[in-house]
């Protein structure tokens, strides 16, 4: 049961990345920024990458003094029990219908082939929805079942700090599953399309990461997105990344006030005009990069 705990957070962490994001005009180089105003306490923002690789997991020190010494902790949706029972609700069919029955028998056995080794039966993948086996699909198969946002909330916890998050599973879980059945068809079939490339993807993106490069981050996420399709990649950017960063913005505000807050979102919501720093500096905001 813990291996299935872990690797339903794993997906839900790396659910809601975005999938592309517009050409950052500012804030392209760093990880850890100080967010200031006048008659506040400063707080930090950290991007984060949903990711198990070890270089990643552990926090340089610039990052972890930072950490260390917030008051809170605040990521965007707490994964607690209820939200994970949320999230596989949300991920599979409850009407009787099947993912075969959805997408085709020749997706379909596609589909399976491709998810060998991820050690779910068919039976559980037949209950799947189409735009859930996309994106477990677009991950790396999971190993440990531990990702940077879970050792920050650990470490939050073992620090005993107050923690909350920016959104609720079920807004973000809302993007995908709202979607039309044809839709998350096309999505599947996309990714199934695109999977021999998934491991170099995957291992740019680190470097990128490592590197602080926010920009680079932009333009591989750009390179994916222009691979599928394009009308309904733009209409799932316009919600994942547009809309959640301005939810996320107005809601740290109440974080922010108090000061001395750790707030980790994924870095490809921070970069750009209408990114995360951006937003908060259009706010009267000091934006600076610490590391």
């Amino acid at each position: 049961m813990l291996r299935a705990q872990q690797r339903f957070l794993f997906l839900a962490a790396l659910l809601f990345a975005p999938i592309s994001l517009p050409a950052p005009a500012a804030y392209t180089q760093g990880l850890l920024w100080k967010i200031e105003r006048a008659g506040q306490a400063p707080s930090h923002i950290f991007g984060t990458i949903h990711s198990e690789d070890s270089r990643v997991l552990t926090l340089p020190k610039p990052v972890q003094t930072v950490f260390d010494a917030a008051k809170g902790y605040v990521m965007e949706a707490v994964l607690d029990a209820n939200a994970m029972q949320t999230m596989l609700g949300a991920m599979t069919f409850s009407d009787g219908r099947t993912l075969q029955q959805t997408v085709g028998p020749a997706t379909y056995q596609k589909a399976v082939a491709a998810m060998a080794g991820y050690g779910l039966p068919e039976q559980a993948l037949q209950m799947m929805k189409p735009w859930a086996l996309a994106v477990t699909l677009s991950l790396p198969k999971p190993q440990t079942g531990v990702v940077l946002d879970m050792v920050l909330m650990q470490q939050a916890t073992e620090q005993g700090k107050q923690t909350a998050g920016l959104e609720s599973v079920e807004e973000q879980i809302g993007v995908l599953d709202k979607l039309s059945l044809q839709e998350q068809t096309i999505m599947l079939e996309d990714t199934l399309r695109h999977l021999p490339e998934m491991e170099q993807i995957f291992a740019d993106l680190h470097a990128a990461y490592l590197a602080r490069d926010l920009a680079r981050l932009v333009r591989i996420s750009d390179e994916m997105q222009a691979k599928g399709n394009r009308e309904l990649g733009k209409k799932v950017m316009h919600q994942l990344v547009d809309v959640r960063n301005r939810r996320m913005v107005e809601r740290m505000e109440a974080y922010l006030k108090p000061g001395n807050a750790f707030i980790a979102i994924g870095a490809l919501h921070l970069p750009g005009e209408a990114g995360v720093l951006k937003l908060l500096a259009r706010k009267g905001y000091r934006v600076s990069a610490v590391y």
